[in-house]
């Protein structure tokens, strides 16, 4: 198994307080670069969307399907933070 797999099945066995407090952490990160979340109900006409970060009037969105685990959640948000740049300062 690999280190990356290791941790996976760590994050796997958490408490569901532990996976929460990550979540809420890597939320407020991704709020911090200045993404919008969102978590809706992504499917239309019968079909499940995949969700992801988007650019809407010059402001960045990420949208998950709300019926996403935690620990879905917080992998997908730990894509977005490491694929997303640096905030620029102000």
């Amino acid at each position: 198994m690999t280190l990356s797999g290791m941790a996976r099945e760590k994050e796997k066995n958490e408490t569901p307080t532990g996976m929460q407090a990550k979540l809420l952490q890597l939320e407020a990160l991704v709020a911090r670069k200045g993404v919008h979340l969102h978590y809706d109900r992504l499917e239309a006409a019968g079909l499940k969307l995949k969700g992801g970060i988007c650019k809407i009037r010059g402001e960045h969105h990420l949208f998950i399907d709300r019926r996403k685990s935690p620990a879905e959640r917080v992998d997908i948000l730990k894509d977005c933070l490491t694929s997303f740049p640096p905030t620029e300062a102000s």
